[in-house]
């Protein structure tokens, strides 16, 4: 009930008693992390967050990070001999090493920053991917987009654990770029086969679902089957 009152009249706030970074950092380094400086920062891990405020305001201050994090993560799998290229068999490896790990104060910096890591192997690999901050859930995982499609939640990934990296990354480099105009014909196509007479008004509720602004231009078959007069675009 405490949680619930504080997301609702606090949103913008962490809920009390959430361990931040900060507080898990300032417990020390554990031995077979040689060199590794913690994520030393004001705000739960992404998993903790529970309200789409906090969540947008978590989201946001993770990728702000991400540059910072992803060298210091790096330079810790480079001592520890670990690969950490866009392949799937190392990062297999990279979530088998995390798993063996006991849980620790150290994993959720670790989960944070391999989870940015992969993420931007990922942005590397396939030209026109980007990180996006998460502002429609509660939870603060950023994910990678191509396009329109969300492609991979790499820190979420990194946090179920085992081979689960490996996974995000293989689904994402065979991941294809959505075509909104190419769907709105497919479905449109669809719907007159079906014996449907869709109005103005369906097309451009069919259009803002597609995310597409203007009617796209259209195959004769489809075209001629509309029940109401379309121009084609100019």
């Amino acid at each position: 009930m405490r949680d619930l009152l504080w997301s609702t009249f606090l949103p913008w706030v962490r809920v009390p008693g959430t361990p931040t970074y900060r507080r898990l950092a300032a417990e020390g380094v554990p031995p077979d992390l040689p060199g590794y400086r913690l994520h030393d920062a004001g705000h739960e891990p992404p998993g903790a967050t529970a309200d789409e405020t906090r969540a947008r305001s978590v989201s946001t201050r993770i990728l702000a990070a991400e540059q910072a994090r992803v060298a210091e993560i790096t330079a810790l799998l480079d001592r520890l001999g670990l690969d950490h290229g866009p392949d799937g068999e190392a990062w297999d490896a990279i979530g088998a090493w995390l798993a063996g790990r006991p849980a620790d104060h150290a994993t959720p910096s670790l989960q944070l920053d391999l989870g940015l890591l992969l993420g931007r192997r990922l942005i590397e690999a396939r030209p026109g991917a980007a990180w996006e901050a998460d502002d429609l859930g509660v939870q603060a995982y950023p994910w990678v987009v191509l396009g329109t499609e969300v492609i991979a939640v790499p820190l979420q990934a990194v946090e179920r654990g085992g081979t689960e990296p490996g996974v995000a990354l293989r689904h994402a480099l065979d991941a294809q770029r959505a075509d909104p105009e190419a769907e709105f014909v497919a479905h449109l196509r669809e719907v007159l086969d079906g014996g449907g007479e869709p109005t103005a008004e369906d097309l451009e509720w069919m259009l803002a679902e597609s995310g597409l602004e203007s009617l796209p231009d259209l195959p004769d078959d489809v075209r001629d089957r509309l029940p109401v007069p379309v121009d084609p675009p100019s």
